[in-house]
């Protein structure tokens, strides 16, 4: 600890919660899932120089917490302003982990083909996957025809992926397969 204690927790005190008032303006979760990752970057601590010393810590402990949380989906990664953290300079490591995820999430759906029509309900069950089709005014629809797919298939082609398709034979096919 410091010599000059008594004024310093005040400090610290002070600054752990504009942290975290910080911190709220990003996260949509629920905050008390999360109290317990404050208390433990703050105790992780036992010494420090000043309060900006242990501000300076402190944060580094939470966004050490953070990213593992996150790298092991113990919290969403739906559950944070991405727009916003990219904004700050301290937030951007966590928000490149965060669209890392959400683009992994998109590499796992699959939309369904059946004839010329596309089911995109997978694609949308994703973060992104529901902000590209919302964006194309696909909100209510789940069923597309070949052009509305494509307009689908170059949106995502801007992220560098491409979504697999899974073809379902239609009834014609299936009877003369057989």
């Amino acid at each position: 600890m410091c010599a000059n204690e008594a004024p310093q927790i005040i400090g610290i005190e002070q600054g752990v919660k504009s942290f975290m008032d910080e911190f709220e303006q990003i996260y949509l979760g629920k905050m008390d899932d999360l109290k317990s990752v404050f208390l433990s970057a703050k105790n992780d601590i036992q010494e420090y120089v000043s309060s900006d010393d242990f501000k300076r810590r402190f944060s580094m402990n939470f966004l050490k917490e953070l990213t593992v949380m996150l790298k092991n989906e113990e919290i969403n990664h739906r559950d944070f302003l991405l727009d916003t953290m990219k904004s700050n300079e301290f937030w951007q490591p966590i928000a490149k982990l965060i669209l890392v995820k959400r683009i992994d999430e998109l590499k796992q759906c699959k939309i369904l083909k059946k004839g010329r029509k596309y089911n995109i309900s997978g694609l949308k069950e994703t973060f992104l996957g529901k902000f590209i089709t919302d964006r194309l005014g696909f909100t209510r629809r789940s069923i597309v025809n070949d052009t509305d797919y494509d307009k689908i298939t170059n949106a995502i082609k801007k992220l560098k992926y491409e979504v697999p398709i899974v073809i379902q034979p239609t009834e014609t096919e299936k009877f003369f397969e057989d």
